[in-house]
């Protein structure tokens, strides 16, 4: 076999170097390195989500203990149960926590009679929401009823309720409320306390903010 020529063996030795050469050189300038490619075992970051809420109810309750032989009465005499006076409820509330699970948030409510002594009062709450197929929720809430008028009183509420929404942020919604108030003295004892229970109905307005 013929040994190659010495230009050949030269031209083939000076590609190699070239090539050597040519892996280690640096990208052309204004050509982007590639950016390394994100960990698979990395969690993305969840989007940001709050629900905003409010309601429009109308309400009456039934007072379990009448000390005060009030007129409006349901029963023989004085002493039966009695009912309240019809009221409206107006309430802002907001929530974090799954879309489409346990929500816990914040409500404010503002009620006002609509008969009878003027009496106004307003319920700082905390609500447990907790979102369900087909536009309903369902929720509980607890707080602290502070009498402004007549007289300046604090009592203890608990309510659970739901909602329907008919489009995506208007629906129908009610609750049961129980609440506890300690009154002044009466003639047979030095501290008075009523329980009432109440419905309210009306209507709610629904928000989801995503970030």
């Amino acid at each position: 076999m013929l040994a190659p020529p010495k230009c050949a063996r030269s031209a083939a030795l000076g590609l190699a170097v070239l090539g050597v050469l040519g892996t280690g050189r640096a990208a052309p300038a204004g050509r982007a390195a590639s950016a390394p490619l994100p960990d698979p075992g990395t969690p993305l970051p969840e989007p940001g989500y709050a629900h905003l809420f409010g309601g429009l109810m109308l309400g009456r309750g039934v007072r379990f203990n009448n000390p005060y032989r009030l007129s409006t009465v349901l029963g023989d005499d004085a002493e039966s149960l009695s009912l309240t006076a019809t009221y409206l409820d107006l309430s802002l509330g907001a929530a974090l926590g799954a879309p489409d699970g346990l929500q816990h948030g914040a409500v404010l409510g503002a009620s006002i009679a609509l008969a009878g002594v003027p009496q106004e009062v307003l319920t700082p709450a905390y609500i447990a929401l907790l979102r369900l197929p087909e536009r309903v929720w369902l929720h509980a809430r607890g707080g602290l009823p502070v009498v402004v008028e007549p007289d300046f009183n604090v009592g203890a509420e608990l309510a659970i309720g739901g909602a329907f929404l008919v489009s995506g942020g208007l629906g129908f919604g009610g609750e049961l409320v129980t609440s506890l108030f300690y009154g002044a003295a009466s003639h047979e004892r030095t501290q008075t306390a009523i329980p009432i229970v109440s419905l309210e109905l009306g209507v709610v307005v629904d928000c989801e903010v995503f970030q």
